[in-house]
């Protein structure tokens, strides 16, 4: 008979909605999953709706139902919670969960209900107010404590960023829907619709990872260097915002970047221990964090290319050569799977272990990482065969993991 070596958050006070949230999040990663795999093996290339569904199954429904579990798990861990406050973060998460299978929804539905797809900027709006009141709530939980968190700091900072990225896509979507934002002139409105992916990949994600990864590698010391990543990496992202929203991209890209840089330089000096040959040894679930402390370097990698072509005119993002694309893309896929998919599973990890999620971290480890190693390398170098080799091991590891992970969350007990 098995034994079950922890319950899931033993030291927070809300894993009972975090496992809500959680749950939500694996499951609504299958759709992502499907798709990926059959489109990265080429037996079948979706529309572009079924493309947007892919996306957003997996930023919102996975990775910020993720950071959603992630934060109530962090926001009430050593705390007493009162039984309202408990009640509250229930209906909270399962809010959460239901105004993002709706948002998805709404792109898998494409034109079928509305030839304007009027339904995303609906459902963006009810996911919106909801993000506003999973603010409200972190803002609130962070108050009740009296020491200094870069983990802490880092979700708050980046929640914010998220608000900011999701009033961009709402934008997006009228844009799409109308032709037009009323109140915006078409070039500002433009702008704005443009700023939603890079708010998104760069203030919200970028800073969800560091937080995460300081959370788990570091047991969320009151570091200064911490600090001070997380502001470096909130100051970033807003001058992006405003690089995007104003047109003047060639000449704030570059101090961007350059924050970003400083970054992660300074978490990678503040984990030298960790990354070290012997740091890997035993390193059992924290072995998570470590590989996505290496993907941010890997990340801020692309992306200084990125920016590198931007600041000197060489791209257009209406009209990308397949290298382009293939970089961005790649840069993309390192965030949401190197980055975030093995912090969120890092997570889970530490906070429900058993003989049989011993077993799948393993397989989610090796499997995720060298598939998501081949898989990138396949879009930086426009190597077909690559993808198609390196997406069904990347993906069939995926899930496996969120089978075992699924069962062992409606098995546990707070």
């Amino acid at each position: 008979m098995e034994t079950r070596m922890t319950a899931f958050g033993s030291r927070s006070g809300l894993a009972g909605p975090a496992r809500t949230a959680f749950t939500g999040a694996l499951l609504l990663f299958v759709v992502t999953i499907v798709i990926g795999i059959l489109n990265g093996i080429d037996v079948w290339e979706p529309e572009h709706d079924t493309l947007l569904t892919h996306v957003h199954a997996g930023t919102l429904g996975w990775i910020t139902l993720g950071v959603t579990g992630l934060s109530l798990l962090l926001f009430s861990r050593d705390r007493e919670v009162s039984a309202d406050e408990a009640k509250r973060a229930s209906t909270l998460a399962w809010a959460m969960v239901a105004a993002i299978t709706l948002y998805v929804g709404a792109f898998f539905a494409g034109d079928t209900i509305f030839d304007d797809r009027i339904q995303r900027p609906i459902f963006g709006t009810l996911l919106l107010l909801t993000v506003i009141w999973f603010l409200s709530w972190v803002v609130s939980a962070n108050k009740q404590y009296s020491d200094r968190s870069p983990a802490r700091l880092g979700i708050l900072l980046a929640w914010i960023s998220m608000l900011i990225g999701a009033v961009f896509g709402i934008t997006l979507g009228l844009y799409i829907a109308n032709g037009e934002v009323p109140g915006l002139s078409d070039e500002t409105a433009a702008r704005v619709a443009d700023a939603h992916p890079p708010a998104m990949l760069i203030g919200y994600l970028l800073l969800a990872g560091f937080a995460a990864v300081n959370w788990l590698l570091h047991s969320d010391k009151p570091a200064r260097s911490g600090m001070i990543q997380m502001w470096l990496l909130f100051g970033a992202g807003i001058l992006v915002n405003i690089a995007f929203v104003t047109g003047t991209d060639e000449q704030l890209a570059g101090p961007a970047n350059l924050a970003m840089i400083v970054a992660v330089v300074m978490l990678v000096w503040q984990s030298r221990r960790e990354l070290s040959p012997a740091g890997w040894k035993g390193a059992g679930e924290g072995a998570f964090p470590r590989v996505a402390t290496v993907a941010l370097v890997v990340g801020l990698a692309l992306l200084t290319v990125l920016i590198y072509w931007v600041i000197n005119d060489e791209i257009d993002f209406d009209a990308l050569t397949p290298s382009q694309e293939g970089l961005g893309l790649g840069f993309d896929h390192t965030m949401f799977i190197a980055v975030m998919s093995n912090v969120l599973f890092g997570v889970l990890a530490a906070n429900l272990s058993s003989a049989r999620t011993k077993m799948v971290n393993r397989i989610v480890l090796w499997g995720v990482n060298v598939g998501i190693a081949g898989f990138v390398i396949g879009l930086v170098t426009t190597t077909q065969v690559l993808k198609q080799i390196f997406t069904p091991i990347m993906g069939t590891s995926l899930l496996i993991g969120i089978a075992v992970y699924v069962m062992e969350l409606r098995s546990s007990s707070t």
